[in-house]
């Protein structure tokens, strides 16, 4: 096996819909108005292990599993816009890629902005974490609901796909990355990399890489906004009565502040910045069209 993060694989970054919030609820201090969080997923493409995507982002069949009552709440706190552009499918075939193509779906938890489009990949496999999907299917409708948990956006062979990452081997890694606890080697040749990254659920699989000459950070939902990293400003106290654990969140926060201050820091993206959407989105480094 080689080093960690010695192998180089190639990403794009994609805008698969959006929603709105108060700035104020993710960010302390933040204004009241709305403003447009998008929902970024990574296509990436391995030397060996082909076309992975990092999260899937909204679908048509979030619509379809909030259509019901108390499902439809979860709509009407975050509105959703899916452009037909933006869609998932869509994207990936204006590149000459087929929904077959796509081998892994890496999942960093099981909200709904982050796994409406898995359905739309019947032959992927699925690489997540373990603790937020146990203790949602031990919930009641209204528990799993709360923790913004849709059971209809699963597929119905999910168990006989998916592989949690705490069963990858464990990776030494440097610092600053050590910070961040256990390294699980993905794909066993040390070219993916995941942390858990818990508290905004109860786990969550953050993505290490590195894609030409610098490495790369999938966050998920760790933090919602780069400024939150860039100033040491954490959401508002609305927003932590929704985590599953606070204090985990703040450990988690706080070394992804240490990690984004490191000299060597990668390239930290979060699953709904639009700083980062405007900074490194639209490339088309992937394009088979």
């Amino acid at each position: 096996m080689e080093g960690p993060l010695s192998i180089s694989v190639t990403f794009d970054l994609l805008k698969v819909g959006h929603c709105g919030h108060p700035e104020c609820v993710v960010l302390r201090g933040g204004g009241l108005r709305a403003v447009t969080f998008p929902s970024l997923v990574g296509l990436i493409e391995h030397p060996r292990q082909g076309l992975v995507l990092y999260d899937t982002g909204y679908s048509r069949h979030f619509y379809e599993a909030t259509r019901s009552f108390p499902e439809c709440l979860y709509r009407a706190i975050t509105p959703v816009k899916l452009p037909p552009e933006e869609e998932l499918l869509t994207q990936l075939e204006s590149r000459g890629i087929a929904a077959s193509e796509i081998g892994t779906i890496i999942i960093s938890h099981f909200h709904g902005d982050h796994v409406a489009g898995l359905r739309d990949f019947p032959g992927a496999r699925f690489i997540a974490t373990r603790a937020e999907r146990e203790g949602n299917e031990k919930r009641g409708r209204l528990g799993r609901l709360r923790r913004a948990y849709l059971r209809r956006l699963l597929p119905d062979d999910f168990e006989g796909r998916v592989r949690y990452a705490g069963e990858s081997p464990v990776l030494s890694m440097p610092t600053p990355w050590s910070a961040l606890g256990k390294a699980h080697d993905l794909f066993g040749d040390g070219s993916l990399i995941g942390f858990d990254l818990p508290g905004h659920t109860a786990s969550q699989l953050g993505l290490a890489f590195r894609s030409e000459d610098r490495e790369v950070f999938f966050v998920g939902d760790a933090c919602w906004k780069i400024e939150g990293l860039e100033q040491d400003r954490r959401p508002s106290s609305l927003a932590y009565g929704l985590f599953a654990d606070g204090a985990a969140y703040d450990r988690t926060f706080a070394a992804l502040c240490e990690l984004r201050r490191s000299p060597q820091a990668p390239l930290i993206i979060p699953s709904h910045c639009a700083k980062t959407w405007q900074e490194c989105g639209g490339s088309r480094r992937i394009d088979r069209a």
